[in-house]
């Protein structure tokens, strides 16, 4: 009876061990990281791609040729008044003018006919009587001119005329009852005279007539005005033109053709409408002969960051993570995504565990992940690379959870982590493309045309709203002037 005692003191002492065992197994380990402040790079990274807007002018010679003659019927110049200068001139159009053009030079052909009346006198003397007597006659004469037509830095027409005529089916001569006396050997060489004086106001007219400054000014403004492309996806088209270009006029088959070209950056964005400044200088014309009718157009799909935390949550919240063959396990409750810098910072909020033998460590608490964005063709979408922990997550795991700093948990976040934007990017093509095709007639006589080919992948810009994917979108632009 005497063991008794000690009996219940050594189940007494066993027991109170094993409480202190149990207890020992398991502990919770609270980690207390602090959050990396969120900012994007201090100087915006979006640099858009410059673009060479090059737009493919061409005109039919048959549709000018037709304007033409609409327009010059009937009688072209009248002088019915013989006092001054003793004829009177009636100049008609005999037919129709006709156009041809070769390379960059353009040739006109106009038949006329041409009354003309003149008045002579003659006093024999003093007291005799006065002889006052108009004679009249009609002839048909072609006349021909060629002009070669360039443009100078300053967008004023230079044209270089010269013509000719030739004597159509009636010559001029000067009847006298019975007789009549040809006079084309007496015209002519006034006539070829004249012809100097004749094309230089051709030049002139064509000049004053091509006023490219004026609607060049204008194009420059209206361009940069930035225009609205789609209302659900608050889509805006802008455009920053640098220079102005054109080719020299060439013509081939009938058809007048040169390429005007706006070097400028252009962009779509989808984050509202953009601020821009104008910029009212037209810059010199550069004459270029090199320029393409490709077009290439910077397209940004722009995720907030909001937006692409929720996305990020869709891939890893409630998954859970094991390690080691089973021993060690991580559950993400909760996920973010901010900016820092040029970099992205990932926060999760977890809770896991760790078995070693009969001890079991678990964590609770936000670990904060570091890494760089970018743009992967193959899925079209943003990831993060060279993902690893920031350096007050890693020291506050090396001081109570080693095991999680030291496993593979960031490397499976790294390629779990993915954020779509295929489908914006499409939606953003398909719009532009849509736009192209419902522009049409822009004008009574203007037909527009275009195409967007591919799409290649640019770069990934943070900005303080979101994150910014930029894409190159290339294709072609026709403008084809139908009417006149």
């Amino acid at each position: 009876m005497r063991k008794l005692p000690s009996l219940y003191f050594a189940l007494f002492l066993f027991a109170l061990t094993s409480l202190f065992i149990l207890a020992g197994c398991t502990s919770t380990e609270k980690l207390t990281t602090a959050a990396p402040a969120s900012k994007a790079a201090a100087i915006p990274a979006y640099q858009p791609k410059l673009s060479s807007v090059t737009v493919p002018v061409s005109v039919s010679l048959a549709t000018i040729e037709n304007k033409l003659n609409q327009e010059l019927t009937g009688i072209l110049y009248k002088d019915d008044n013989l006092e001054g200068d003793d004829v009177a001139v009636t100049v008609t159009k005999n037919g129709r003018m006709t156009i041809r053009a070769e390379k960059d030079k353009v040739y006109f052909s106009v038949p006329l006919h041409i009354y003309a009346k003149g008045r002579w006198k003659w006093d024999p003397c003093k007291y005799c009587p006065a002889i006052d007597k108009a004679e009249d006659t009609s002839f048909d004469m072609v006349i021909k001119t060629e002009s070669k037509v360039n443009l100078t830095d300053n967008y004023t027409i230079n044209t270089i005329t010269s013509g000719d005529f030739e004597w159509g089916a009636t010559k001029p001569v000067l009847e006298l009852g019975p007789l009549k006396i040809g006079l084309a050997r007496f015209v002519e060489p006034a006539m070829r005279k004249q012809m100097a004086t004749l094309t230089a106001q051709l030049d002139k007219e064509l000049q004053n007539y091509l006023n490219v400054r004026k609607y060049a000014a204008q194009a420059w403004q209206l361009v940069q005005e930035p225009v609205k492309l789609n209302d659900d996806m608050n889509a805006w088209l802008t455009i920053v033109p640098k220079d102005v270009r054109m080719a020299p006029l060439q013509t081939k088959d009938g058809i007048l053709s040169t390429r005007i070209g706006i070097t400028s950056y252009l962009a779509v964005t989808t984050d509202g409408k953009p601020q821009v400044q104008f910029n009212k200088n037209l810059p010199k014309l550069i004459i270029d002969s090199r320029l393409q009718d490709a077009i290439q157009v910077g397209l940004t799909a722009t995720i907030p960051y909001a937006h692409a935390s929720q996305l990020l949550q869709a891939q890893v919240k409630n998954q859970t993570y094991t390690f080691d063959e089973g021993k060690s396990e991580i559950t993400v409750n909760d996920a973010a995504i901010t900016p820092s810098g040029e970099q992205l910072i990932l926060m999760l909020d977890i809770n896991g565990k760790s078995k070693t033998g009969m001890f079991t460590k678990k964590i609770v608490g936000k670990v904060y992940l570091r890494g760089t964005p970018y743009y992967d063709p193959e899925t079209t979408s943003i990831k993060v690379r060279d993902i690893d922990y920031t350096l007050d997550t890693k020291d506050k795991l090396l001081s109570t959870a080693s095991w999680l700093a030291k496993n593979k948990f960031k490397d499976m976040i790294q390629q779990q982590a993915s954020i779509p934007v295929k489908a914006q990017l499409n939606d953003t093509k398909k719009m532009l493309q849509q736009t192209l095709d419902a522009s049409g007639r822009v004008h009574e006589s203007v037909l527009l045309r275009g195409t967007i080919q591919d799409i290649a992948p640019e770069n990934i810009y943070l900005t303080p709203e979101g994150i910014k994917a930029v894409v190159n979108a290339k294709g072609k632009l026709t403008l084809l002037v139908d009417k006149l």
